[in-house]
């Protein structure tokens, strides 16, 4: 078998009973039948199609040993690990499929589910499981990242530069994708014009460096006219000397501080016109290129204010 699904090891990190009760670490919030989930989808095959560094495929263990030992903040909620969607081999249209169904799955009974990959071929399956799980909610997809991942599928199949050509396969008039801290050097104009027949939004990485309020009204518009809300982080939206650890590490990028604050406008936004955020996922981390965890740790902090609340 090709695709299969593994069962979660126990977290651990570590413990300071000399501090009392109050000193918590995130492991110690694991339970089953919790009300937000996590579910790694370990998976090179997108990477390797779209011609990046390999490793993706480690990341969902990398990103659950660094959150494991991060402090937990007063207001973290419960989660259940659900463990990991594994693709032996090339098959990433199986891996795809059975990711959507472990994510619809997991949508009917978590408040939210955080996914980790992978390459971003994994916002293809995550995407898939919400439209099974939410099939008559119009769903606005925001994604964080230094690339449009609008490309063709050429003839090695799809991969981790095509998920939101897919998407928008799936229903084109319902396609309503924002893409923040796009970097014009690593995306050409095919893949701008692209954009621009398709009515993406764009907030390039420079716009986002001079001023991280510039994204607040775009943000806004598309959350206030979703049903629900699909967040996609490409970690490779950091700049290199914040996260070595990705498939296509950025010159340029946007800062971690600037992504973390991008979060919270979206999650305050979610909370202000009562949207849900059922579904987020954390992709591109890529272990063997990390340097002392910074990669892993990077995503592991960005993805606690999204287990610390279900608006």
């Amino acid at each position: 078998m090709t695709v299969y699904h593994t069962a979660p090891q126990p977290l651990s990190g570590r413990s300071d009973v000399e501090d009392g009760p109050s000193a918590k670490r995130v492991y110690h919030y694991v339970q089953n039948n919790a009300p937000n989930a996590i579910l790694g989808f370990a998976c090179d095959v997108g990477v390797n199609r779209n011609k990046g560094r390999l490793g993706a495929k480690q990341g969902p263990t990398a990103i659950r040993r660094a959150l494991a030992n991060l402090a937990a903040p007063r207001t973290l909620i419960p989660f259940t690990d659900l463990g990991d969607i594994e693709v032996e081999g090339d098959d990433l249209e199986l891996g795809q499929d059975t990711l959507a169904q472990h994510v619809s799955q997991a949508l009917l009974q978590h408040n939210r589910l955080i996914v980790l990959g992978g390459g971003h071929e994994t916002a293809y399956g995550s995407f898939l499981g919400l439209r099974l799980a939410y099939p008559e909610k119009r769903i606005g997809i925001i994604n964080l990242d230094a690339h449009l991942d609008l490309r063709n599928i050429g003839e090695n199949g799809p991969s981790s530069g095509t998920p939101f050509n897919q998407i928008r396969k799936l229903d084109p008039k319902g396609f309503d994708y924002l893409c923040l801290g796009a970097a014009k050097e690593s995306n050409s104009e095919a893949l701008f014009a692209r954009a621009k027949d398709w009515g993406v939004n764009i907030v390039f990485d420079t716009d986002l460096l001079a001023d991280p309020y510039c994204a607040k009204a775009i943000i806004d518009a598309l959350i206030s006219r979703s049903d629900i809300v699909y967040l996609t982080v490409d970690i490779d939206l950091l700049p290199h000397y914040q996260a070595p650890g990705v498939s296509a590490p950025a010159i340029r990028g946007v800062a971690f501080t600037t992504v973390e604050f991008i979060i919270s406008q979206i999650l305050s936004a979610c909370k202000a016109f009562g949207k849900p955020l059922p579904l987020a996922d954390f992709v591109e981390v890529s272990p063997p290129h990390d340097k002392d965890d910074l990669t892993a740790k990077c995503a592991a902090i960005l993805a606690l204010p999204l287990m610390s609340s279900n608006e």
